[in-house]
């Protein structure tokens, strides 16, 4: 759909597909032939733009409210770790030394 120009948005059908597993359905797409950046449009602002809260989150942009995740590797990728994550500007995760 997205390589016809249609703007695409990826959800889970969360709780029976928890919301982590988000990005795995991304990356599935991907595996599949969708563009990665479209696909990573798929699960941040186009879902944003279809749920009406594009002027509030979707993109790093100043004013608008953002959590934030920080990998290892690639982020469809399923053995990437999870480095920080902030919310609000703080660090609310920080992964410990292994």
């Amino acid at each position: 759909m997205s390589q016809a120009g249609l703007k695409v948005s990826i959800t889970t059908d969360h709780p029976v597909v928890p919301i982590q597993y988000l990005p795995i359905c991304a990356g599935l797409a991907v595996k599949d032939g969708m563009d990665e950046m479209e696909a990573l449009k798929a699960i941040t602002i186009n879902a944003a733009e279809v749920l009406g809260l594009k002027d509030r989150v979707g993109s790093l942009e100043v004013g608008k409210d953002a959590d934030l995740s920080i990998f290892d590797g690639h982020p469809f990728d399923v053995t990437s770790k999870s480095l920080y994550v902030l919310i609000d500007g703080q660090i609310v995760y920080k992964r410990d030394k292994e």
